[in-house]
Formats: structure tokens, sequence, C-alpha cells
């Protein structure tokens, strides 16, 4: 190995990290994965020039400071590579992972300061060693220590993404299969390395040139993914089992007790120099078996062979209802039940790209509740048309049998093929499973993209119809069960709202008749200003909790006819008033009149408005959009303000009595999304932490004359 050989790797080593961060920071700038795998890469190509000019260095003594200048730069390293690990593939929100980013914070800063301050002492000295036929850089104790913090931030950066990848499913685990396998073969070298160093206190010019070319092939890898899927949003929530069961350390541990046995035995024959070598080639065999063990076609090709040559059925029943138990036992949520069974359909059938579409029978539409697909939001965006569900009604009462919608010319299928479109050219055809019990439809799961575009088996289209009825019934008793629970809950929300009426009444009475008693103290000054004022704002408060409170124990009554949304918004803004501490954005689009009942729905918009302004910090800006979509018209609100969190927004948003707000009763939004579906629309909300929130209202187009007739009078079921 010449010189002109290690400063060329070393140069091109740290071209490729530092064009591949700039290339991430370029196209990726609101990616907080993106940030982290950024500074990363540009702290190795640091550490990189760093060896460069101490290869070019003129003495021994400018050669030890260059070295000890990489070391300072590899302190660096391991805290960026711990967020990646914790931020990749994970949704891609800081603020989900709040206690990594505090770890890498302290642990990097911990080892910068720890290299700065023994910083003279990191290495001792640099000699040539005959034995090994290069420079040898002898380390001190404080180098080491540097080395074994390297070490723990690797293995806490490769079991974080093992976590991921092992979480994975369909397309997603494709998307980030390079990016994962790159990054670990970048910290399982450098695991190697740093161990060697600590082992023999000691760094070889063989293993500056290893790290060189280990940096090379990981931004390949990475160069491989990003071009894939540019480090994509995927949100990717690993379970408790996987967390436990993680093999990140078993395999460091044996990758280094083999390169530990080939250093002995290669030091007994007088071979070290070849050492490295060695260690590179049996690293990339690691990451190699790896990412054909994780490639979809070998595993079914393999499943294949086996089942060709062996006979032995394609499907083994037993472990696909096990799992089936498995994955869905203890779910009480819709949601929750459809990615679930979304994550096991794809992977017993090997397809990539598989959707879950639930049947919602207040609105008549289908709506997007779970999908194998990387980047698809679901709970948002717009559902399928109710037309599609009264076409697959029909379709469902002459058979249930999984069917083709690539080869249907039916317009409905048309709506289905673009609401699922294949991600692979060669993915072969796409089919829907419809869920079928008791003759009702509870939604429909489409699958495409197979792997190697296969088709599907009799075998296989048994196995669907049969995991599809067991879907359904799942479906349907986790319906009762809601129901059930919604009873109960609405009868204990009854007694209680009884309850406040009668004692708010009593208060107002109360009130009233102070207020009437106040003729016998009004010449009291003090007295009179001070409640006149408090009266006056007790008596409205309460009237308009009596009203709340009344209107939900009554049910909603509708009173239908043709209006403009967007003079109801505009009243309901006026309505709102201007405090002069938040300002309004009106973006209102051309929209048709639909069916609405003004008052009602102006309550709803002009509860949305306050909530988004009570959440607003002064001087910031709330949002309000009004547009049409294919089934209807739509109202949007945004607010940059303090945001809710998942959890609260899926268990707690929309149930009475259940707020974030210090003096709040939490019944605005459970009234809101009562009426709203009582006009047949649907709310939905994303929010997010410190960033703000955006509420979407649809509202359903309807030409019927009798649907005014039908919906005069709508009383809500709770």
């Amino acid at each position: 190995m010449g010189v002109d050989w290690f400063e060329l790797v070393q140069l091109f080593s740290a071209v490729c990290a530092g064009g591949l961060a700039c290339g991430v920071l370029t196209r990726i700038r609101r990616s907080a994965a993106g940030w982290a795998l950024a500074a990363g890469l540009l702290f190795l190509a640091l550490e990189r020039l760093c060896h460069l000019f101490c290869w070019r260095a003129p003495s021994v003594e400018e050669m030890v400071e260059w070295v000890n200048w990489g070391l300072v730069c590899m302190a660096l390293v391991p805290g960026a590579w711990i967020v990646f690990g914790a931020i990749y593939a994970r949704g891609g929100r800081p603020a989900k992972f709040r206690g990594w980013l505090w770890l890498s914070g302290i642990f990097t800063g911990v080892l910068l300061v720890f290299a700065l301050v023994f910083r003279n002492g990191l290495t001792l000295e640099a000699a040539w060693s005959t034995e090994i036929g290069n420079w040898l850089f002898r380390l001190g104790w404080p180098a080491r220590v540097l080395h074994a913090g390297f070490v723990v931030g690797s293995l806490l950066g490769l079991m974080n993404l093992e976590w991921t990848f092992r979480a994975s499913v369909g397309s997603a685990r494709w998307k980030i299969k390079y990016a994962v396998f790159g990054a670990g073969l970048l910290l399982g070298e450098r695991l190697y390395t740093s161990a060697q160093a600590i082992l023999y206190s000691a760094t070889r010019a063989q293993f500056i040139f290893l790290d060189a070319v280990g940096l090379v092939l990981a931004c390949v890898m990475l160069g491989v993914s990003f071009y894939r899927s540019k480090l994509a949003s995927i949100d990717i929530y690993p379970s408790t089992a996987v967390l436990q069961r993680s093999v990140s350390v078993l395999l460091v541990a044996g990758y280094l007790v083999v390169m530990g046995v080939l250093a002995w035995v290669f030091n007994s024959f007088g071979g070290a120099r070849a050492l490295p070598i060695t260690g590179l080639m049996v690293l990339l065999a690691i990451v190699g078996v790896g990412i054909v063990l994780a490639s979809d076609r070998v595993r079914h090709a393999a499943r294949r062979l086996v089942s060709q040559h062996f006979k032995r059925p394609l499907h083994d029943y037993r472990d696909v209802w096990a799992e089936f138990t498995k994955r869905t036992a203890g779910i009480v949520d819709r949601t929750g039940y459809a990615r679930a069974v979304a994550g096991l359909i794809s992977d017993v059938f090997e397809a990539l790209s598989v959707t879950v579409w639930l049947h919602e029978k207040t609105t008549s539409s289908l709506v997007l509740s779970a999908s194998t697909v990387a980047g698809v939001e679901t709970g948002q965006g717009e559902p399928l048309p109710s037309s599609v569900v009264q076409s697959l009604t029909g379709v469902v009462g002459r058979t249930v049998e999984p069917f083709d919608i690539d080869d249907s010319p039916e317009p409905w299928c048309e709506v289905l093929r673009q609401s699922n479109p294949g991600l692979f050219k060669k993915g072969g055809h796409r089919y829907c499973v419809p869920l079928v019990t008791r003759g009702e439809l509870e939604g429909v799961i489409i699958l495409g993209d197979r792997v190697m575009g296969v088709g599907y088996t009799v075998e296989d289209f048994e196995l669907l119809k049969q995991l599809a009825n067991h879907i359904a019934v799942g479906l349907q008793s986790i319906s009762l069960y809601e129901r059930v629970a919604q009873a109960r809950e609405m009868e204990a929300f009854q007694v209680m709202s009884a309850f406040l009426v009668h004692d708010l009444k009593n208060t107002l009475s109360s009130l009233t008749l102070t207020v009437r008693n106040m003729s016998k103290h009004f010449d009291n000054p003090a007295f009179r200003e001070d409640a006149l004022r408090s009266l006056e704002h007790s008596a409205a408060h309460i009237s308009e909790l009596v009203a709340r409170l009344t209107a939900l124990r009554q049910g909603l009554r509708l009173q239908l006819s043709l209006h403009n949304l967007n003079k109801i918004v505009m009243d309901a803004v006026r309505s709102l008033g201007d405090d002069g501490r938040i300002a309004i954005s009106l973006r209102l689009s051309e929209v048709p009149e639909v069916m609405l009942d003004a008052k009602r729905f102006e309550s709803v918009v002009l509860n949305l408005l306050l909530n988004a302004r009570e959440a607003s910090l002064p001087g910031s800006e709330i949002i309000i959009e009004t547009g049409k979509h294919e089934n209807g018209v739509y109202v949007a609100i945004r607010d940059h303000g303090c945001g809710m969190s998942e959890e609260f927004i899926a268990n707690s948003l929309f149930k009475p009595f259940r707020t974030t707000k210090k003096n709040g009763l939490g019944i605005g939004m459970y009234q809101a999304k009562a009426i709203v579906e009582a006009h047949r629309g649907r709310i939905t909300v994303q929010s997010e932490l410190g960033r703000g929130t955006l509420v979407r209202v649809w509202i359903p187009l309807c030409n019927d004359r009798n649907y005014e007739k039908q919906q005069a009078s709508v009383v809500d079921s709770r």
C-alpha cells in the first residue's frame, strides 16, 4: 500500500461523505433525520481530512498533532448517529424522541470536552513499524477512553436502526433497507477499529485506511437509499417485543470474537499486515448476508423452492393463524386492528403495498385506515365516495371472492386503482378483498406490488378469503364493543349533565336574586362596581354552559337549506371579533352551495376559531381556507399554537369532559363532531405539540331534492 493510495482513499472518502451530506441538506432541509445524517457524515469527512494532512505532514510532531485533531472530530460522531438511529423512519419528529436527543447532546458534549482537555495527551508518538510495514500511532489513556465512548455510541445507534428495520413491513422495508445496512456497515467497521485501538493502545495506518474504505462503501449504500426514498418521512412503531429481542449486541460481540481469533492466528504466523483487509472482508460478508436475507425476493424464492420440491404447502396455516391471533389480540380500536392485519397480510402474501379501507357507516364512505406504503398518511385525505360503497355492496351480494381491480372496466374500480397506485412496474395485478360479515360490508383490503409480480394461486385466494372472514368478524366485534362502551359513557354523561344543568340553574337563580337585591346597597360605589362586574360575567358564562349542555341532552335537530359555505365562515369570523393579538387570514375559494343548518354550522366554525385563538401566541396567525373536492366542500382552520399530542387526539379530543384547557368543560369538540356528522360530513385533525393544529371539516354535496325533507329532523343517536 503506497502513500499515494493512502492519500487518494482519504481524500475520496472525505469527498464522498461531504458530498452526500450536502446532497441531504439540499434536498431535505426540514428533516431531523436528514440533519443528523448530514452532521454525522460531515464529522467523518473532517476526520478523514485530518488523517490526510497527517500523512502529508513534514514531521513526526505534526503527524501526531493531526492525529489528535482527528480524534477530536471522532468525538463528535457518535452523538449524530445516535440521533439518526433514533429518528430515522419513525416520523422524523424530534419531539417524540427528546430522551434520545438529550442523551446524544450530553454524550457528545462529554466526549468533546474530554477530547479538547486532553488533546495533547491523546497520541503519545508516531513510529514506523517494520512488523506491520507502516506507521503506528501509540495512544494514551484519554484516546482509549474516547474509543470506548465511540464503541458505546455506535452500539446505541446500531440498536436503534435494528429496532426500526425489524418493525418495518412492505415498501417501508424496501425503502430503508440500504440506509440501515449502510449505517450498520459504517458503525460496525468503526467498532472493530476502535476495539483494536483499545486492545493494543495503538492505531495502525492500515486501520485508518480501512476506516476510509468503510466510509466510502457506507456512502454508496446510503446514496442508494437516498435515491430510492429521499429519506421520506415514514412512521414505524417498534413494539416492546422487538425492543426486548435486539440482536445488535450479539452480532457485534460475535464479530469482535471472530476478529480476535483471526488476530491471534495472524500474529502467530507472522501475517499481521493482512489482518485489516481480512476484517473488512468479514464485515462485508456479514452485511452482504444481512442484505440478502432481508430481501423479499430471496425469501419468496426460498419458500417457492421448498413448496415445489419438498411438497410442502405454500402457507403454514398453523403459523398464520397463530401470528394472526398474536397480532390482533387485545386490540379494541378499528384503526389499530387495521394496522395489525395490514402488516400480517403483507408478510404472509409478500405484497409490499397493502391498504385497508374501513366502511364509515355514518357517511357511507370508505376511509383509509392502514397502509404498508411508505409515506402514506392514514385517517386523512378524501374518503372513497358512497358510489364505490354501493357498487361493492352489490358485488359482495353475489360473491365475497377476491377480485382483480386491474382487469375490471367498471368506473368505480378506476377509483380504487387511483386511490391505490402501484409502486413497482412489475408488481403484478392489484386485488380487492371485501370484508363482509352477516351481509354487511365492513371494509376492503387492496393488495398490490407482490414480490417479483408473482400471480396469486388458488391456495392464496382461499387463505385470503378465510382471513377476510376473520378480519370482518373482528371489526364487527370491535364496533359492538365501541357501541357498548359509548352507550355506558353517554349514560353517565347524561346523568352528569342533568346534575350540572340543575346546579347551574340554581346558581343562576341565586345570582339573579343577588342582582335584584343590589338596590339595597346600590349607593355603595365599591360594592356596586365589584358586584356588577362579577355578576355580569358569571351570568353570561353560566347561561352559555346551560345552553350547551341542554342541547347535548336533547340531541341535534337540523333545519337544512342551501347555504354558501364562505358566507357562514365570514359570519363566524365577525362573531369572533378582533382582539388585536391574533391575525386571521382568509383564503376562500369559490364553492357550490350545500345543504346546511347555518346556525349550527356557524357554531362549529366559531368553536374551532375560538380553540385556535386560545392555543395561539400573540402575534401569530390563524389561516382559514375553503375549497371544493370531488364529493363536496371543506373548510380548514390552521393555527401555529401549542398543538396536541397524538394520544389526546386519538383517545380524548372528541369525547365529553376531556380537555387540555384549564377552564374548559371539554364539550365543544364533542358537539362540533356531532353537528358535522349530522350533516353527513367528517372532521379530521392533524396536530403536533409546539407546532400547531390543522382541522378540516368535509361536507358532501347533495343534489337530491328530498334530502332536506329527510334530514329536517336529525337526532343524534348518542
